[in-house]
């Protein structure tokens, strides 16, 4: 049985008496102390952190219930089974009261003092088994958050996920470290575990070692700089740690990450060891990767195509070619369009990264195109939020089918639509208000609102005051 157990009683014959049946019943390893009185039941219980202890009442100084109070304080998962020679209801209540699991009542038979203590080892076992579940359950999520943030894949589920991980969120960073010593890989993570600025979820594959900090603080870049020459320092084996650019909002991260592991393959080119921020490109060089993401975003596939043989023919390598993929999924990325569909590895030959951009293009086309739809939407309801607008009038305008148009417009917009309408109302209102030359009744009926207590309430909703009570303070100051 996988348990440790304390035993506190004031009668030596009683403990041993006790042990005696653990030890026949589930092992002589179970019993990890004994205990005379309730001081030393606290010391053994900080000491020796028993799964379970068994407490007599009656002993000397502080007694069983006192002490269990005492080491709860600490230790409020650990249970306890009363022993007692007094059948006392005041006893019993007590020590329910202290979450006593089990009351056994002097002298017990070793039957019901090993039914005891089953019953309470499966409750134990339960709490374990519950706890790992929780446990994994929390690791597969920050795996999960650190895998998105690596692929771009930054939204709403993203952003529930870094609330859940680490709520008090200001800024953060991704560091990478490729080491010629897998054990160098496993202390490079502890030392990020252990770094007090910031709290670290961190990856590893062999002898790399991916590693997303979080602070709740504006991370300084003297101060990251600082502590990776630290790590770069303490193992004399060769290494590379790239340091990704700091970022306040969540949706950057994924440009630290992409510059972190350029920076290893920067590193690694110029074949020595080293640790740094981003590499910086030299004065003069084109920047072919700019180029390329720019002529996709112009509509350009045949510049962009031009461009790429440029490249290739003047930089073929696996980390220049690396860099551009990247380039290109964080310029994509920024804007909401997926590339999943071509990951890295799959770009072998020039034909495929032909049809990489040539999908780019299209993809690059297609959001340029909803992109068109939402300001048209956009324009619309600016003209004619006087007038009763519906969402199917709008999306009739635009010539999309409603459900498509309310995804769309949710997707690009972040608000729905009937709160991009209320927005844009509310805000010509409080204009109105300022100006002071209608009655709150014309206001409601300028913006859109044929009742006028209806659009007292939703102006209230949204600015926790109503129309009088915010144009009286405003006209006040």
């Amino acid at each position: 049985m996988d348990i440790k157990i304390v035993l506190a009683d004031d009668e030596m014959i009683e403990r041993k008496a006790m042990k005696k049946i653990i030890d026949e019943h589930f092992g002589k390893s179970v019993v990890i102390g004994e205990a005379a009185n309730g001081r030393q039941a606290i010391q053994l219980a900080k000491e020796k952190k028993p799964d379970l202890m068994l407490m007599d009442v009656k002993m000397p100084g502080i007694d069983g219930l006192e002490a269990i109070e005492t080491i709860r304080k600490d230790h409020p998962n650990m249970k306890f089974i009363m022993v007692s020679a007094y059948d006392s209801f005041e006893y019993a209540k007590r020590a329910m009261k202290e979450g006593v699991k089990e009351y056994i009542l002097k002298p017990a038979t070793i039957k019901e003092t090993v039914e005891a203590i089953i019953r309470v080892y499966k409750e134990i076992a339960e709490e374990r088994e519950r706890a790992e579940k929780e446990q994994k359950s929390r690791e597969f999520t920050k795996r999960l958050f650190v895998q998105k943030l690596a692929e771009y894949d930054v939204n709403d589920e993203t952003m529930e996920m870094q609330k859940e991980i680490f709520p008090s969120f200001r800024s953060g960073l991704f560091l990478i470290g490729e080491f010629s010593q897998e054990a160098d890989a496993d202390g490079f993570i502890h030392a990020c575990n252990n770094w007090r600025e910031g709290s670290a979820i961190a990856d590893k594959k062999r002898n790399q070692a991916s590693v997303l900090i979080l602070s709740g603080k504006k991370l300084a870049k003297a101060d990251v700089l600082s502590f990776v020459r630290e790590c770069f320092l303490s193992t004399p084996n060769k290494k590379w740690i790239g340091i990704g650019d700091i970022y306040e909002r969540l949706e950057d991260l994924p440009k630290s990450y992409q510059e972190a592991l350029l920076t290893v393959q920067h590193l690694k080119k110029a074949d020595h060891a080293g640790y740094g921020f981003p590499h910086v490109r030299k004065a003069g060089g084109t920047n072919w990767p700019e180029e390329i993401c720019d002529c996709l975003f112009a509509d350009d596939l045949t510049g962009a195509l031009n461009r790429l043989q440029a490249f290739f023919s003047e930089s073929g390598q696996r980390d220049a070619v690396q860099e551009l993929y990247f380039k290109i999924k964080q310029r994509l990325g920024e804007k909401g369009i997926g590339t999943d569909e071509y990951g890295f590895k799959d770009m072998l030959s020039m034909q495929e990264w032909r049809d990489f951009l040539h999908f780019c293009c299209l993809q690059v086309s297609s959001y340029h195109q909803s992109q068109g739809y939402i300001e048209r939407a956009k324009a619309y309801i600016q003209e004619h939020y006087q007038e009763p607008v519906a969402l199917e009038d709008v999306a009739n305008v635009v010539g999309l089918s409603p459900p498509y148009f309310t995804k769309l417009f949710k997707e690009k917009t972040g608000q729905t639509f009937i709160d991009y309408l209320t927005e844009i109302r509310l805000k010509k209102a409080k204009e109105l208000l300022l100006e002071n030359r209608l009655s709150l009744k014309e206001i409601s009926y300028q913006v859109g609102y044929k009742d006028p207590n209806y659009f007292s309430r939703v102006f209230k909703k949204y600015f926790h005051q109503s129309p009088r009570k915010f144009q009286n303070r405003i006209l006040k100051k």
